[in-house]
């Protein structure tokens, strides 16, 4: 049969004006639990012990487990600064000749400069995106063995501004000679069949960035205007992403390459072999 309470132990756990007092006192130094706060798991289930008898009152309230969801401080930095200064380098070089590609296909200019290169969580990349944007899934298949990576494939998601690909279509039909304002607008079907020329030449020097790390091919398996309906990347998984800065005429826009970080480990582990 539980203990029945005495009015001192009553008053101990449900308001004594002299403990109380002392509590707040602990409060103020860090050492029990702020005003208002809500009551944790273990410490409800040791309020549920007072009461049926199977705890004292005057136990220590057990010290509430810290939270895990706001840390991602485990989850972004996985990548050596080795690694990421090599990932730099590499794709200094694919934007010098993609730059040249694109100006001999626009019959213009085309700037082209490697800019940061940095880890993020993939629900951070997908929001920092323009929506709407020229936002492709890429699909990548490893033809050197490359283990952990099961059938040798594996996703990159590369994404075209709107401020840069639309001025660059524009461009291939004849127009884009006197500065204009760039619509912020999906792109249409034709619109579409003409970035894929821009896409597939930036997958040909991709390829050709990489080829001393891995044999891969990279195919374009699913476009959308919408980042976020594109969801073949868990949100919290950790991924490189390596931007440039594309420049035609007045027009300025960016063109991101997201490359998951299980990926950029594998990679590199086959360059180092």
């Amino acid at each position: 049969m539980p203990e029945i309470l005495s009015n001192e132990e009553l008053n101990a756990l449900f308001g004594d004006p002299i403990k109380a007092e002392q509590k707040n006192v602990n409060v103020s130094e860090g050492n029990n639990m702020a005003a208002g706060e809500i009551l944790t798991g273990e410490e409800v289930e040791h309020l549920l012990g007072v009461l049926d008898g199977k705890t004292s009152p005057f136990a220590p309230t057990p010290e509430p487990k810290q939270s895990r969801s706001d840390d991602i401080e485990h989850v972004v930095k996985q990548v050596d600064k080795s690694i990421m200064k090599k990932l730099q380098l590499m794709h200094e070089g694919l934007a010098r000749r993609f730059a040249a590609k694109i100006s001999k296909m626009l019959q213009s200019v085309v700037d082209v400069r490697m800019t940061t290169v940095h880890e993020l969580c993939y629900n951070e990349f997908v929001f920092g995106c323009d929506n709407p944007s020229c936002f492709n899934l890429i699909e990548v298949e490893l033809l050197t063995i490359i283990k952990d990576l099961s059938y040798g494939k594996t996703n990159m998601i590369l994404d075209i501004s709107p401020a840069i690909v639309l001025p660059m279509i524009e461009r291939m039909l004849g127009g884009g000679r006197e500065p204009s304002m760039t619509a912020r607008r999906p792109l249409t079907s034709i619109e579409w069949k003409l970035a894929q020329r821009i896409i597939d030449e930036f997958l040909c020097e991709l390829h050709v960035a990489w080829k001393d790390v891995a044999d891969m091919k990279c195919t374009v398996t699913q476009q959308e205007s919408n980042p976020q309906m594109i969801a073949v990347i868990k949100p919290n998984a950790t991924v490189v992403v390596l931007c440039f800065e594309v420049g035609l005429v007045v027009q300025r826009g960016h063109i991101a390459l997201c490359i998951p970080v299980d990926l950029v480990g594998q990679l590199t582990e086959g360059e180092q072999r």
